[in-house]
């Protein structure tokens, strides 16, 4: 039961991480570049817990689940329209620490530095479909970035660029590389055969390899109970939890 994302975040405070800072991410980078230790250890994240309010951290909306949540302490009174004036803008130093921290936790816990997998919060919403509200982490240059833009992606390809250097520097090894596809198909309800047998039988339902109102409610069910949006989709997210013990 692996964790199989990194997601970076601004806290919209100043540089020392408050007490909410340190509840809703695994880390912050103060404005020394320090790393502070988040109220909760990573493994509350991990697919097949309970994920009861407060007993986890809660950095990104419907997408906590096997995912650690990073923040850079800034962005104190920062707007959207001008991020530099902010009196706690991200310090380059911040940034460095990022990366470094980004790839330590890669390297521990295989994961690849790959949009899907690697991404600032203002990507989650276009990159993964995953509904946030109005968030804009790191939808401006920080630190070495060098693209003149406002496009997350953009942004964050530079972030995920540098990510892969460091970790291939940290002990001479290769980064940690993605799966080139999801392990299963996309099941709703209306699909039949033996990937629906597979996902009845991990929901403990009658295994008939038919997905009807039954099974869409049982999966409904489940992603709500795992903090994934319950939409009765079963998709990339919910079968990396549903096989996550066995992979």
């Amino acid at each position: 039961m692996g964790m199989n994302r990194l997601t970076w975040h601004h806290t919209g405070g100043g540089y020392v991480p408050n007490a909410i800072d340190l509840a809703a991410y695994h880390g912050v980078i103060d404005g020394d570049g320090g790393f502070v230790q988040g109220l909760h250890q990573i493994e509350a994240n991990a697919p097949g817990q309970a994920m009861r309010p407060g007993a986890y951290a809660a950095h990104t909306a419907r997408l906590n689940t096997g995912n650690i949540g990073i923040s850079v302490a800034s962005m104190a009174g920062g707007k959207w329209a001008d991020p530099r004036a902010s009196r706690a803008f991200p310090k380059p130093e911040q940034i460095d620490a990022l990366m470094n921290n980004s790839a330590r936790l890669c390297v521990a816990y295989g994961i690849a530095p790959d949009p899907r997998f690697t991404l600032t919060h203002a990507e989650v919403e276009p990159t993964l479909g995953v509904k946030q509200r109005q968030k804009w982490d790191f939808d401006y240059p920080v630190g070495f970035v060098k693209t003149n833009t406002r496009d997350p992606v953009a942004i964050g390809n530079e972030l995920r660029q540098e990510l892969a250097y460091r970790i291939k520097h940290m002990a001479n090894r290769p980064a940690p590389i993605a799966p080139a596809t999801a392990p299963r198909p996309i099941l709703r309800q209306g699909s039949h055969g033996n990937d629906v047998r597979l996902l009845q039988a991990k929901l403990g339902l009658e295994a008939d390899g038919i997905f009807g109102p039954e099974t869409r409610a049982a999966v409904a069910a489940y992603q709500k109970r795992t903090n994934l949006l319950p939409d009765g989709v079963v998709g990339t997210m919910t079968w990396d939890n549903l096989l996550g013990a066995d992979q």
